[in-house]
């Protein structure tokens, strides 16, 4: 946690009274989503607090696992009930667990504490997180996510239109789950819009993926459509298949969110020698890791984008994040509304608003009392499905 920049105010003696996991059930209000059961979408959230302030984060796997997530947080809150804010700094920046705690979704759930620990030491302070951690305030380029593989040709094409009108700077697309001759008039439905246009051929969900193979056949129709991105074009294992795509494309291929803890996104970058990468503070190990792969992306010419697929505190926590990054080509804004931003206050209305509100509270933002209208519900089997 050495992006720590602003710890003027935190009272360091401050002892965490317990850390808590709960997981949320909740309607897609708006938008369309291909593999969640009864249109539901199963969320994780982490909390932090001390006497006085909660910090709170989201974590990404718990669309994929939800409930299964709950052990690793009672560990993880033995390990710092009763600690001092300035213990449990020391105990993050050094922990480790011999061929567990590098990746993997042991990995994403200490990223998710790092970030609801950081939103908590910025309400003690006062400030808002993006101040604490590098405050380069500088608003990032957004682009609407949209394009679910089961959307239409028509679907997209006034989607397209409408993400151009609201201000997006770019529009992502995905692909894979009908006929690829289905796909090529998806993705020439974005043909009247100006702003970059990103098609996602979602490797790191659809089983089977795209081969090598089968995605060199593709390049050059995507290239002739003036596509800006492919993202995740291949299995994420599959580094060297990727560096090679990468060296006769004329497009970007970009990759990360499949990626958990600076090693295997260090390898992306060195291996892989892709041009975007992705990175998600709900899943790749926390604001921390997602600082170190992007200065470490810069150093040699990558580009970097952020990953967002979940509700508003994933939004906000990225979006602080965005905000103290030195560089960042894009940051993604999911088209999909959810019942419960509605219910915690935080509907999505204009990029505007969007951009002030983050920018003015402390922390992200969010209060653990915003949750009062929200149903925990720690039932199983609304977890995605490709």
């Amino acid at each position: 946690m050495n992006f720590l920049t602003n710890l003027d105010g935190l009272d360091l003696d401050k002892k965490i009274i317990g850390i808590n996991f709960f997981t949320v059930n909740t309607k897609i209000s708006s938008g369309r989503m291909h593999g969640q059961t009864n249109n539901i979408k199963p969320l994780g959230f982490v909390s932090v607090t001390v006497e006085g302030f909660t910090g709170i984060s989201e974590i990404y796997a718990a669309t994929y696992i939800s409930i299964g997530l709950r052990s690793i947080f009672e560990y993880l809150n033995h390990s710092l009930k009763n600690k001092t804010i300035k213990e449990t700094i020391e105990i993050l920046d050094n922990f480790s667990i011999p061929f567990v705690s590098r990746n993997g979704v042991f990995k994403a759930s200490i990223g998710s504490l790092e970030n609801a620990f950081m939103d908590l030491c910025a309400k003690i302070i006062g400030i808002p997180l993006y101040k604490m951690i590098g405050n380069n305030d500088v608003f990032p380029k957004i682009y609407a996510s949209g394009g679910s593989v089961i959307c239409s040709e028509e679907e997209i094409r006034e989607e397209s239109i409408q993400v151009e009108q609201m201000g997006y700077e770019g529009y992502k697309i995905r692909v894979g789950l009908q006929e690829w001759a289905a796909d090529k008039e998806r993705i020439m439905a974005m043909r009247g819009i100006s702003i970059k246009k990103m098609v996602d051929a979602i490797g790191g969900t659809r089983v089977p993926c795209w081969s090598y193979e089968e995605a060199l056949q593709k390049l050059n129709f995507l290239e002739n459509e003036g596509i800006y991105w492919l993202e995740e074009p291949l299995y994420p294992d599959e580094y060297l298949e990727h560096n090679k795509l990468q060296k006769i494309s004329s497009i970007h291929i970009a990759a990360g969110e499949a990626y958990s803890g600076f090693g295997e996104l260090k390898n992306l970058v060195d291996i892989g020698n892709i041009d975007v990468i992705q990175f998600d503070a709900c899943h790749s190990g926390g604001i921390s890791v997602c600082k170190s792969i992007s200065n470490y992306s810069m150093k040699v010419n990558k580009k970097t984008a952020i990953h967002v697929w979940g509700s508003s505190i994933a939004m906000r926590t990225n979006f602080h994040l965005a905000l103290s990054l030195e560089q960042l080509d894009f940051l993604e804004k999911p088209l999909i509304e959810l019942e419960i931003d509605k219910l915690l206050g935080y509907e999505f209305t204009t990029l505007d608003s969007l951009k002030n509100s983050i920018k003015e509270l402390p922390g992200i933002g969010v209060e653990i009392e915003d949750f009062k209208n929200v149903q925990i519900d720690n039932s199983f089997g609304y977890e995605y499905k490709w």
